[in-house]
């Protein structure tokens, strides 16, 4: 049997106890209980008063105090309160002329672990006594902390360990009772912060989470003690301010945190830059409640983000009529999905060496009952930052497969679909493709899922497209040469298509350095073994310039606007086409008139011009398309009238797309 050294048992059986006892008979019995050979060790030592005795606790460290009240057994108890009050890391022992109930009972309201009486006192149960007591302790403050740590959890953030918004709102309460009583102003402030999602997506969660403590950290030096600040959830906070004299101050407070969250951050080898979009309100102006004023900071902040980003806003009153139109625009939205009020159209994407439609690129427009047409502009940012675009991308998917499937008869051409970021996020995403293409019965191959540059760069997206590419879907890049480009990504990336943005289209007839862009954005494209399709084709001279440089896959005006499901199938069909005399005799092109369509019987000669125009929406993160209707655009010339984007190339002043091309610079929140 293995024996433990006698220095480690002195170690383990030696305790420190300050003794307070006013006479010296008392004390000097006590020191000679305690200091039995056949019993615990004690380093022991004696004062005479309570004010001594908690001047010894901040020197120096005790395990218990054994106080002696028997000789004034009023001040005593009074002694022993200031004594627990001061000494809650150590038990405190009473000793008393007898213990009876009352004197035991009072003792312990006075905050004593234990009481013994003179006349009971023997080294077993001293010692028993003194042991027990700093076991109590212990439990207690175990307990004591357990509670602590669970009202700290209730009412904090655990990761930055600011207060959390229960603990905001509890705290805002009070802080507004003040101000209204003497009569002085608070401001709220709420922050959300630009680019968050990019680096959580990218350099991991981790990362992430190093960035929220950072930011925390600096918002805490950023404000005064006697504000508050909170962490509300995700990438969000909110501050107070009291006793705001100007509401100027306060704009100066919030730009001067807004530069100290700009400034880089260096997390796991990375140097990072995020920026804050802060939206203000005021106590009394802008509300006398929390919620009120929290929501009107809220609003404030959303303009901001919509104003650019990175920048401060206070609230005004007209932002009350744009918060509520957005409500109504996400509940009229959650209505259109499954009420019919959304239509597809799509837009056919030719191969010119084939003289074929190879495919069709879905986008959707939304006609409203009371507002009638509504722009993608107005809603695709909507449903993204209300969480509507995964139920909106599912239903385009769906509609768009199911349309697909009944081409099959005259067609095989492929059907494009563009990804948002909230779906590529969503757990079972290719599980739902998978359950779509099944229930339409619309064969993998002919399926095309299109997302942005920026989608693509995260290790979660590049997991998704290789579980959708493992179905038989095609994937494509989208708008290439507009967002990261990386020519890192393109290796890693398993992708089929490449989409050259429109802005190298029209320039490549027009200037050198486009052309030499477009000449080797092909020409990696081919060396990587990727198909390449040219969007935005607007005329023979972009289409020449594109053959030439080896691009036969085209998308544009040239060929078509977006048109309805039963406009494509005359489109497909028909040898009297538009498109098709295009690829007969460019040099006879002109932007004339397109005939108006009968939904069964094809083009209605004499008709008047439908003028449906539709124009893919991206919000930065990828979006479902959308289209748009307008009325007639532009005026009869020498040429013909102008039509839709082509009136850019034949002299008219009006594109009825053009309110939606802003969206594709402008990603969401």
């Amino acid at each position: 049997m293995s024996q433990e050294s006698p220095s480690a048992d002195a170690k383990r059986e030696s305790i420190a106890l300050l003794l307070v006892v006013e006479d010296d008979p008392t004390a000097n019995r006590l020191t000679e209980v305690l200091a039995r050979p056949d019993g615990l060790r004690y380093d022991i030592t004696r004062v005479l008063r309570v004010e001594d005795a908690l001047r010894l606790l901040t020197e120096s460290h005790f395990d218990a105090m054994l106080l002696d009240i028997s000789l004034h057994e009023g001040p005593g108890l009074d002694s022993l309160m200031r004594a627990s009050a001061a000494t809650g890391s150590i038990p405190v022992v009473v000793l008393t002329y007898q213990r009876d109930e009352a004197t035991t009972l009072k003792a312990a309201r006075a905050g004593a672990q234990d009481c013994l009486s003179r006349g009971e006192v023997t080294p077993e149960l001293i010692s028993r006594t003194i042991l027990h007591a700093i076991e109590r302790h212990k439990i207690l403050q175990q307990l004591t902390e357990a509670k602590q740590r669970q009202r700290f959890l209730a009412t904090h953030d655990t990761l930055t360990e600011l207060p959390n918004r229960y603990s905001f709102m509890q705290q805002l309460g009070p802080m507004l009772h003040a101000a209204k009583r003497r009569g002085t102003k608070l401001a709220v402030l709420f922050f959300d912060l630009d680019g968050f999602k990019a680096i959580n997506d990218n350099l991991g969660h981790g990362v992430g989470d190093e960035l929220l403590t950072d930011v925390a950290k600096r918002l805490r030096k950023a404000i005064r003690k006697c504000d508050l600040i909170a962490r509300i959830g995700g990438d969000e906070f909110l501050a107070a301010i009291q006793d705001v004299e100007h509401d100027e101050t306060t704009r100066k407070v919030a730009e001067g945190i807004r530069r100290e969250i700009e400034r880089p951050y260096h997390l796991d080898g990375h140097e990072c830059w995020i920026s804050a979009s802060i939206g203000i309100s005021f106590f009394p102006h802008h509300g006398e409640h929390a919620e009120q004023l929290i929501q009107n900071a809220d609003t404030a902040m959303y303009q901001a983000k919509g104003s650019g980003k990175n920048r401060v806003c206070l609230f005004s009153d007209d932002m009350n009529d744009k918060s509520a139109e957005r409500f109504e625009l996400v509940s009229g939205l959650r209505e259109a999905v499954h009420s019919g009020q959304l239509q597809l159209m799509f837009q056919p994407q030719v191969d010119v060496s084939t003289e074929e439609i190879v495919g069709v690129e879905t986008l959707v427009r939304w006609h409203h009952p009371t507002r009638g047409i509504v722009s993608p502009a107005n809603f695709i940012g909507v449903a993204e930052d209300a969480g509507v675009m995964v139920q909106l991308g599912e239903w385009v998917l769906r509609s768009a497969c199911e349309a697909a499937r009944s081409w099959a008869p005259h067609s095989n051409a492929r059907v494009a679909v563009n990804l948002s970021g909230r779906q590529l996020d969503h757990p079972d995403f290719p599980k739902r493709v998978k359950k779509i293409l099944y229930e339409s019965e619309l064969p993998a191959s002919r399926l095309e899922l299109e997302l942005t540059e920026s989608l693509a760069t995260s290790d979660s997206a590049m997991r998704v497209i290789a579980e959708l590419r493992a179905l038989g879907i095609r994937v494509a890049i989208d708008d290439f040469g507009t967002g990261y480009s990386s020519l890192t990504l393109l290796k890693r990336l398993k992708i089929d298509l490449l989409k050259i943005d429109q802005s190298f289209v029209r320039g490549a007839a027009q200037t050198d350095p486009d052309r030499v862009i477009l000449a080797a954005i092909i020409q990696m494209a081919r060396g990587l073994g990727l198909d390449v399709l040219a969007e935005g084709v607007e005329n023979p001279e972009e289409m020449k310039a594109l053959l030439e440089r080896g691009c036969t896959r085209m998308q544009g005006y040239l060929f078509s606007k977006p048109v309805d499901k039963n406009q494509l199938d005359w489109l497909v069909s028909s040898p009297d086409a538009p498109w098709r005399a295009v690829l007969a005799d460019p040099e006879a092109w002109a932007p004339v008139d397109e005939p108006a369509f009968d939904a069964l019987a094809g083009p209605v000669d004499g008709a008047p011009d439908s003028r449906s125009a539709g124009a893919r929406v991206s919000n930065g993160s990828g979006a479902v398309s959308a289209a748009s209707t307008s009325p007639a655009a532009g005026e009869a010339t020498g040429r013909g009238v102008a039509l839709g984007r082509l009136g850019l190339r034949s002299g008219s002043c009006v594109d009825p797309d053009e309110d939606l091309y802003p969206v594709l610079k402008n990603p969401t929140r």
